[in-house]
């Protein structure tokens, strides 16, 4: 087995609570997700421990629609993905995934995670670093559980047996594929942590899907929740490959706002996401059902109810970034989900509220998963076409509850605060996405194109 010196590891940014996490940094903590958001049950927000009882059969639990599955109009439509697989490359599974997601069909024989061995070479008095291995498993371990809250957008999961709380595409099959990765490493000076990626795992993982994908007896997608701030050459000959292989890859835009876009999100094949949220989310409880006029007032005064995240990146034209690279929004802003912080044990994971274009992106590949379904035969250039049409329009955002461009916007916020937002043209794509809009606009294509 090779192995180089160690100077730099490449890490790739995870977007986790609308920051990026770079290193083992994390830049703003994540927030519990209380019981009561559900039902008048306790104060104390809930946290699995190693302690507690955790079935993993199915069970009849009441269903929830959270404000992010109704924002973008799922119940309207009837597809759930059946027959699509999403892979979601990032940090694996938390090891209770199969409590987690109970009622979910995840692909444990097709899982895989790449990684490096990384280790203390007394020879040289250095850390060294393996070429990229691929018996690391998908089970995330000294990593944050942010691909098992990526997961959880899409599929849907279990909160603590009380309730399952509804995905936007229920019934795909989700293939977890660990990309990045956390190691502790022995040293004579101490303990020394890295966390991330490199441009070598990702691209195995996008090339193991790739492959897979010819074997499969459905369309694939990819979800990437990453990105890092350079070009990564290496990664884009991955997804080139991938989409010649018929699949759809997604990803998200980044969490550095004006500074510009993060790679592989800016790459102009692949479909970009931005990530926006509802106003009124804090005044009305997550799980509320979303007035589905959202170009109504709102209890902060505002005339439309959704807004552009701060944080959420957008094209930069110093970087040689162009307006037409972001391509779609979706909800991103305080999304409650399965989550454990970076090098917390494993098995002290609880449900937080997350924001980020993380949480924005599976919210896009779910919608794909929809088009797929119906339209299996839709390449790369297919989907995204469809969905931009989908997501623009003369109007079209404003009667979804989108302001103006340059409008400000209040936001509520914990304990009755509330914060003020507004953004440039095409700061947010082509427009905020849903699901009804991206099936229908998916079918005159197909008429189009196709008949």
């Amino acid at each position: 087995m090779k192995s180089k010196i160690l100077t730099l590891i490449l890490v790739v940014c995870i977007t986790t609570p609308g920051f990026f996490v770079l290193g083992t940094e994390v830049s703003s903590l994540p927030i519990f997700a209380n019981e009561t958001e559900f039902f008048d049950i306790q104060d104390e927000p809930y946290l699995v421990t190693s302690g507690d009882s955790l079935s993993t059969e199915k069970t009849d639990l009441p269903s929830v629609i959270p404000y992010w599955h109704d924002l973008v109009d799922k119940e309207e439509v009837p597809m759930t993905g059946n027959g699509v697989y999403v892979a979601v490359l990032d940090t694996g599974l938390l090891p209770d995934y199969e409590f987690i997601f109970s009622e979910a069909d995840i692909a444990t024989e097709l899982g895989i995670g790449f990684s490096h061995d990384i280790y203390w070479d007394d020879t040289i008095g250095n850390i060294v670093m393996s070429d990229v291995v691929s018996d690391r498993g998908f089970l995330t371990n000294y990593a944050s559980g942010h691909g098992t809250h990526v997961t959880s957008t899409i599929v849907g999961y279990n909160y603590a047996n009380i309730a399952w709380i509804e995905g936007i595409a229920p019934d795909v099959t989700i293939i977890p594929v660990l990309v990045l990765d956390a190691w502790l490493i022995d040293t004579p000076f101490g303990p020394v942590g890295f966390s991330g990626g490199t441009m070598e795992m990702i691209a195995s993982g996008i090339y193991y899907i790739a492959n897979l994908a010819e074997n499969l007896d459905g369309p694939v997608i990819i979800n990437m929740s990453l990105g890092g701030p350079g070009y990564m050459p290496l990664v884009e000959a991955a997804i080139d490959y991938a989409i010649s292989k018929g699949v759809i890859i997604v990803a998200s835009a980044g969490n550095e706002g004006e500074a510009g876009m993060g790679y592989p999100g800016a790459y102009s094949q692949v479909i970009s996401v931005a990530s926006c949220g509802w106003t009124d989310m804090f005044n009305q409880g997550w799980t509320a059902d979303v007035p589905e006029k959202l170009n109504t007032n709102d209890s902060l005064g505002n005339d439309y109810q959704v807004y552009l995240a701060e944080y959420s990146s957008r094209p930069n034209r110093t970087l040689g970034q162009k307006y037409r690279d972001l391509d779609v929004m979706a909800p991103g802003d305080w999304i409650v989900g399965p989550y454990k912080s970076a090098w917390a044990p494993v098995e002290d994971w609880g449900y937080y509220y997350l924001s980020g274009t993380s949480m924005a992106s599976p919210h896009v590949s779910a919608m794909a998963a929809i088009i797929m379904q119906v339209f299996p035969m839709y390449e790369q250039r297919d989907v995204e076409f469809v969905l931009k049409l989908a997501a623009s329009g003369v109007g079209r955002n404003r009667r979804r509850g989108f302001p103006r461009t340059g409008e400000d916007v209040k936001v509520a916020y914990f304990g009755g605060f509330y914060y003020t937002v507004s953004w440039g043209r095409h700061d947010y794509g082509r427009g905020f996405l849903q699901a009804d809009s991206a099936l229908f606009v998916a079918m005159l294509y197909y008429f189009f194109i196709y008949c």
